[in-house]
């Protein structure tokens, strides 16, 4: 019975159908005036049962089939000029479209010209077949790390250093042992310096992408019966292997070539008055941003205002700008923006967005897209009768009510030796509305004595917890946060209440047709179907043909 509607559960792992209106003798099935041909079946089922490990059945096959009519049907037999001319539809296809450009742009101009010799291949061979055991230390920064390696130098025992620097209770008691490894387990930087060293040897901090290890290589396993033909067997793989281990660094340094850091500058007091737009409201994200000239950045001979900058941050997606909250992680993002104008402009220079690749893989993305957007629309659009809504407002009663909210005082800080000063100070009768005025360097709320007023408790992350369970009054902190020090002072609380379903009511709507949605859509493709004429050919769907093609 549901079988017509799973190209909303699915559609995502498959790659998107072409629609053919050419004649065929393999024409799987008809709808309208648009034929489904076996070859192009065949194409979609095959990346199916690859990409999910599914057997072939003829269920499966009727599933996939009734996706592909499901598409013919909303695409070209439904009324769209909604979602065709939604803003927000044609910024998600243009986004889509510039990563398309960007991601073939990665593939030509670096990817493939990351080289392998012989050499690297049989060194990748001996390592794969000798397994060695280490321990290590682990440090955030490479200041925490050099102190560490130090102390290993005097002769510092491992497991007492361990103790210190690990969190996990495993790694603490054993010393940071890590068992048995072989190549292609752990990060490459980290095995480049394990497998280099002798067994008892300890490394120097090594860079990681977690951050700095000292590594101290404990046992070595080798294989002694290798042999020239298991090397050429395994060698094209191994090829490839070692090519996207050489991805990081390859990427790194085209973008080194192309984009030059020290060439980009920012004004912190114009960035400042970015920040306090994106804090006190919505307009950014409305994009409704400044219409300010005010020059904030320069990058080479290219000037950008306050207005161009919040204009690029609105065209970021929510996630992102959720994620801009101090002037670091504002010059971060817009370096990024930048970086990503830079290397866009490269690929259009080259004309890779008028390629062959480009444009079929933008179809895909295009076709995905619109099915979203939708599913959405169906689904927003569906009625559905009052008693059901207010039953599941009832069943759901936690989901329908505020959330607790905190209010807290806040001074930021740079320094933790100025973090514990001022909590001394504090301590000693010190107004703390005066020292956030004084210290903070959040401005917004330094301007407001450090207040935040109410904000709801999730707002506050991972910190929520050690927040809301604190005493009015109390003073919480010094608490390092990404690089900078809090000292916080809760004001208030309030807990979580219902929310009158009159008030609420439409959001009521809004989870209750969520939760209705295979109902929905099932009703919604019903409906269409009965308009346009389907045909299917049964003998041919069920047929060993499409078996020897995936066979």
């Amino acid at each position: 019975m549901k079988i017509s509607i799973l190209f909303i559960i699915i559609s995502s792992c498959l790659s998107v159908f072409t629609f053919s209106q050419q004649h065929n003798d393999w024409i799987l099935a008809t709808v309208g005036n648009h034929n489904i041909t076996m070859p192009e079946f065949n194409e979609r089922y095959t990346t199916y049962l690859f990409s999910t490990g599914a057997k072939d059945n003829l269920f499966i096959r009727k599933a996939i089939l009734n996706n592909i009519i499901n598409e013919l049907l909303l695409y070209f037999y439904d009324s769209n000029e909604k979602i065709l001319n939604y803003s927000k539809y044609l910024n998600e296809l243009e986004e889509a479209r510039v990563r398309t450009i960007l991601a073939f742009l990665k593939d030509r101009e670096i990817y493939a010209k990351i080289t392998v010799n012989e050499e690297e291949t049989r060194e990748a061979f001996l390592r794969v077949n000798d397994k060695i055991a280490a321990r290590h230390l682990f440090a955030k920064t490479e200041e925490e790390a050099n102190k560490l390696y130090e102390l290993v130098k005097l002769g510092v025992d491992f497991g007492l250093l361990a103790k210190q620097v690990f969190t996990d209770s495993v790694l603490q008691n054993n010393g940071g042992y890590l068992g048995y490894f072989t190549w292609g387990d752990m990060d490459p930087a980290f095995e480049d310096a394990a497998y280099s060293l002798k067994i008892g040897e300890i490394s120097a901090p090594v860079k990681t992408a977690y951050g700095y290890s000292i590594i101290k290589l404990e046992e070595r396993v080798s294989n002694p019966l290798l042999t020239e033909y298991e090397f050429l067997k395994k060698k094209s793989h191994l090829e490839n292997v070692i090519k996207v281990r050489k991805k990081g660094p390859y990427e790194k340094e085209y973008i080194n070539s192309v984009f030059d850091k020290t060439k980009l500058t920012f004004k912190d007091e114009i960035l400042e008055k970015i920040l306090v737009d994106l804090y006190n409201k919505d307009d950014v994200e409305l994009g409704n941003y400044s219409t300010q000239s005010l020059e904030c950045i320069k990058y080479k001979d290219r000037v950008y205002n306050q207005a161009e900058i919040e204009k690029k941050i609105s065209d970021l997606p929510l996630y992102h700008r959720n994620r801009i909250n101090s002037i670091e992680s504002l010059q971060a993002a817009i370096e990024g923006m930048l970086l990503k104008e830079t290397l866009y402009n490269i690929a259009i220079s080259k004309g890779y967005d008028s390629t062959e690749a480009v444009l079929n893989m933008y179809d895909k993305y295009k076709m995905s897209t619109f099915l979203k957007f939708k599913k959405d629309e169906i689904i927003s659009n569906a009625q559905l009768p009052n008693s059901i809504v207010f039953s599941y407002y009832k069943d759901n009663i936690n989901s329908f009510s505020t959330e607790a909210e905190l209010n807290l005082q806040e001074i930021l800080v740079n320094s933790e030796e100025i973090a514990d000063s001022i909590v001394k100070l504090i301590n000693e009768g010190t107004d703390f509305g005066e020292l956030a005025k004084k210290y903070s360097l959040r401005k917004w709320s330094a301007d407001n004595s450090g207040i935040m007023g109410y904000v709801p408790v999730s707002k506050f992350g991972s910190y929520r917890n050690l927040f809301w369970n604190a005493q009015i009054g109390e003073i919480i902190g010094p608490v390092k946060i990404e690089g900078i020090y809090g000292i916080f002072r809760l004001l208030g609380k309030e807990e979580s209440k219902p929310i009158d379903f009159s008030v609420i009511k439409g959001e009521v709507i809004k989870a209750s047709q969520f939760e209705n949605q295979t109902e929905i859509l099932q009703d919604y493709m019903n409906v269409i179907r009965s308009k346009v004429n389907i045909k299917i050919n049964e003998d041919m769907l069920g047929s060993n043909e499409i078996v020897e093609r995936i066979y």
